[in-house]
């Protein structure tokens, strides 16, 4: 399968949620990877039916958000990847200080997991109307190295731009959302004030936490004051490091002599 094959499988272009999947990864596919984990069973008793149009946003840590949305696209979900963070340049075939071991964040098990998954999607094509299912990796900004000068650094955070907006999931009859996460608490700054967003123009918000039993319970977002945006702007531009299509990586230089 090639990599336009793999991107079509997890983003087909008859599907309305495709226009925000990240064809990051896929474009920047290497030719060895690591095996892909076997997903740990999942209770997924919780989750709406697809006939109840709700959106999910799972945020679980690397490659357990591709396997979570894979059971969730066997329910009838569309699994849609954001990860919009990027492999070091040339890390397959060089493991040292250019290759895979240079990047701050792990990204290979979600590559894996993302291919594997292709072979799946393509087996079982979903319906056109299928409600979404957003992965993020909850370890985005968790370092696998520091990031020091020739480290690559590929955090990431998530925008409200990386989402649809709360009139789009209006259009399809979306007015619910659920966060899942691995553990209860507060969810990422970044991520919260995505989804602010959502909760201002009256789009319901829960949390599942994968650790607890039960339903998913209300999630109310405090209201971020604006420094809090002017702040996520300021990381954007100048604390992670961009490529030039607009992705997540960058190595770190050495300080200037100057």
């Amino acid at each position: 399968m090639t990599r336009d094959e793999m991107f079509e499988a997890w983003a087909p272009s008859d599907r309305i949620w495709s226009n925000w999947a990240k064809p990051a990864l896929f474009a920047q596919l290497p030719p060895v990877l690591p095996p892909d984990a076997e997903p740990a069973a999942c209770d997924l008793s919780w989750a709406p039916r697809p006939s109840e149009r709700v959106a999910i946003i799972v945020d679980l840590p690397g490659a357990a958000s591709v396997h979570l949305g894979l059971a969730l696209a066997s329910l009838g979900y569309q699994p849609v990847p954001l990860f919009n963070a990027s492999l070091p340049p040339g890390h397959a075939a060089a493991p040292g200080p250019t290759g895979e071991n240079a990047a701050v964040v792990r990204l290979e098990p979600i590559v894996a997991a993302l291919v594997r998954g292709a072979n799946q999607l393509r087996a079982s094509p979903l319906s056109v109307d299928a409600p979404p299912a957003f992965l993020i990796d909850a370890d985005r900004q968790a370092t696998h190295r520091a990031p020091l000068p020739e480290a690559f650094d590929n955090r990431s955070v998530v925008f409200v731009t990386d989402f649809p907006s709360a009139a789009t999931l209006a259009r399809h009859g979306i007015t619910r959302a659920i966060v899942l996460r691995q553990q209860p608490g507060a969810i990422g700054s970044d991520l919260h004030y995505a989804l602010q967003v959502w909760q201002q123009a009256a789009v319901r918000l829960e949390l599942k936490a994968l650790s607890e039993p039960g339903p998913p319970a209300i999630l109310s977002l405090p209201r971020a004051r604006w420094l809090t945006g002017l702040r996520h702007r300021f990381m954007e531009l100048f604390g992670f490091r961009r490529t030039e299509s607009g992705d997540f990586g960058g190595y770190i230089p050495h300080p200037s002599s100057g």
